[in-house]
């Protein structure tokens, strides 16, 4: 796993470990202490002129990460790699020492193909929102908006965003009545990591996930954008609307743990109409994946 060790690592290593899953390493996304990975279109004089800072940051979250997190971490895998930054030459070279089958993103950014290139069968990340309909940032605020269920998606990693091939789904059963917008997305959080433990458990049983692509490409949410919409957000949230879209889905459900099919589904009361086919949920073709930030 990688990870920077923030709220949704830690939560996913939580839950690993409560099944009794051992990982074989943590690499923590600590930074390291030669120049910074190079951002888009930059410059070698501004790469060297963020160079000191970086220095500093790293030293921090090393200092931090012993200081904190070290134990907790190293009770829960088989060893704790400290190592570079995300899509970092530093990250590339300890993965590849390692030579994963999997790697399980514990959060920490999006990944460069040279680093998903490192995982001998695939990179797995699990997004607290059911794709492909819901992609990007502020996710839950987002699948209120489009009326998309709550949920949350176990996927590999490809070189895009939340566009790789679905593993396996899963509904959210919310309860009715208005609700806190951060409730539903702790509550999201949490079945983000069960989903994710069900899938490496099916893993270690000798089960080779089997991915389904998805062809439609929808919206991308930016973070900038999730932090203006929030407001309008959390009224959906607390008009009792994740509730309701849990009763439209739930029919699409393939068991008692609200599986949802990997593959395609249809709306419930509209035989043969696709659920992206629903009016506001419209694919759109024309918008490219800019580059975003997300805590995950």
């Amino acid at each position: 796993m990688t990870t920077p060790a923030g709220p949704r690592g830690r939560l996913l290593l939580d839950r690993l470990h409560r099944r009794g899953i051992e990982l074989d390493a943590v690499l923590v996304l600590t930074g390291g202490f030669g120049p910074p990975s190079a951002r888009p279109d930059e410059g070698g004089v501004h790469r060297l002129a963020r160079w000191p800072i970086s220095v500093v940051r790293a030293a921090r979250r090393r200092i931090n990460l012993y200081r904190r997190h070290h134990r907790w971490l190293a009770a829960r895998c088989r060893r704790v790699v400290p190592t570079g930054e995300v899509n970092s030459c530093r990250l590339q070279r300890d993965l590849q020492r390692l030579a994963p089958d999997y790697l399980v993103l514990g959060g920490g950014g999006i990944l460069r193909p040279h680093i998903i290139a490192t995982a001998g069968v695939g990179v797995l990340n699990a997004h607290p929102a059911l794709l492909p309909w819901v992609r990007g940032c502020g996710v839950v605020g987002y699948s209120l908006e489009k009326q998309v269920a709550l949920g949350a998606t176990v996927h590999f990693v490809d070189a895009g965003i939340d566009t790789g091939p679905v593993i396996a789904r899963r509904l959210l059963p919310a309860p009715a009545g208005p609700a806190a917008l951060r409730d539903l997305e702790t509550a999201v959080d949490e079945l983000a990591a069960e989903l994710m433990v069900d899938v490496v458990e099916a893993i270690r049983r000798g089960e080779r996930p089997a991915g389904v692509p998805h062809d439609e490409r929808f919206p991308l949410h930016l973070l900038a954008s999730a932090a203006v919409d929030r407001p309008a957000h959390e009224e959906l949230a607390g008009s009792g609307r994740a509730a309701a879209l849990f009763e439209t889905w739930s029919p699409l459900a393939v068991d008692a743990a609200w599986t949802l099919p990997a593959g395609p589904v249809t709306v419930a009361g509209s035989p043969g109409e696709p659920v992206t086919g629903f009016p506001v949920v419209v694919p759109d073709t024309h918008r490219a994946d800019a580059a975003h930030g997300r805590d995950r």
